[in-house]
């Protein structure tokens, strides 16, 4: 096996996808069963829009012109201006890039990565050797763990949080709600 992907949510699924159109030999690890419904994932920047189109993965959803940050009563707003964003389920999209990826030949087997081993011919992932490793196993990434680059925790946690309203097409609004933080420029 050229590449093992570790973690079959999109962003896994888009490099399986990449890797398998370019001829290398892939397989997905996913420990979970199925479509992964979370709270992420649901509102796609102009760029994300553009890479699916690229790989022929055309989700239906509604076309977003910005993006509103909210905190309390303070907000900024930004218009996309480099074409729409796209609204979709995260359901709808996991379930269109599997598609694609099983059609496109990628194994995607049901299990968990834990231990994984570099050397001069590849890597060792839980026994199985692979040219490379993509590590897309998510935040609390264990095979980050392994190869020892955790960063350190953030003082407040994170939390996503989202809603679904039933609204007439171009009236959709979407809302993130958290801490403001304001990154240097």
């Amino acid at each position: 096996m050229d590449l093992l992907v570790v973690g079959g949510g999109p962003a896994g699924l888009a490099t399986a996808l990449h890797a398998a159109r370019a001829g290398l030999d892939v397989s997905v690890w996913e420990q979970r069963a199925g479509i992964v419904d979370k709270a992420c994932g649901e509102g796609l920047m102009p760029g994300a829009v553009a890479a699916l189109s690229a790989l022929g993965v055309h989700p239906p959803g509604y076309d977003l012109r910005g993006i509103r940050y909210v905190a309390g009563p303070r907000h900024v707003d930004a218009d996309f201006g480099a074409g729409p964003g796209r609204g979709v389920r995260r359901t709808t999209l996991h379930a269109l890039l599997r598609e694609a990826v099983l059609a496109a030949g990628v194994r995607v087997d049901q299990r968990t990565a834990r231990h994984v081993e570099q050397d001069q011919d590849g890597v060792v992932v839980d026994g199985t050797r692979a040219g490379h490793v993509v590590a897309a196993d998510g935040l609390h990434s264990p095979i980050r763990s392994a190869l020892g680059l955790n960063r350190p925790r953030r003082a407040r946690p994170r939390h996503g949080l989202r809603r679904h309203y039933s609204l007439a097409p171009g009236a959709t609004t979407w809302r993130c709600t958290g801490p403001a933080r304001r990154r240097p420029m």
